[in-house]
């Protein structure tokens, strides 16, 4: 919840270029996604937004660690997929543009995605450890869950 707040916020204040609501009702946003790579990438302007998630969750101190614009970019990617308050568009991403960018749709109260989605042990690597006898009960309660 915490990642949703602060993402409106961001987008509601209009501070950050490109960071803006991608339809009327609100629901969803376009997040810029340049490249570091890119000829006319500005470190200042194109990593803004990842600088502030930094700051704001504690992982970059202004002035005394040293600015790491890809990590940021990656902590603010892993917060949206790890999060249930967001889906990315991929049919809406735009990132072979001059001014690259995401889609991401907020989620109604913070739920999953509609489509079921398997629990994270089992899209870890973590399921190699699971005995024979746990895989079956997960399986089974994945089963009773999708048919509710």
């Amino acid at each position: 919840m915490e990642l949703r707040r602060w993402l409106i916020e961001q987008v509601d204040c209009g501070k950050y270029p490109g960071l803006v609501w991608d339809n009327e009702s609100k629901t969803e946003f376009r997040i810029p996604w340049k490249h570091a790579g890119k000829q006319d990438y500005n470190q200042d302007e194109d990593a803004a937004l990842f600088k502030a998630w930094a700051l704001f969750k504690g992982k970059h101190r202004d002035g005394i660690d040293k600015p790491d614009p890809p990590t940021w970019k990656t902590r603010l990617r892993c917060a949206l997929n790890k999060s249930n308050d967001f889906q990315e568009l991929q049919e809406k991403n735009q990132l072979d543009i001059s001014e690259p960018f995401k889609v991401y749709r907020l989620l109604p109260g913070g739920g999953p995605p509609s489509t079921p989605t398997l629990p994270l042990i089992l899209r870890t690597s973590q399921w190699k450890t699971v005995s024979g006898q746990q895989r079956l009960r997960l399986l089974l309660l994945l089963q009773v869950n999708l048919m509710d």
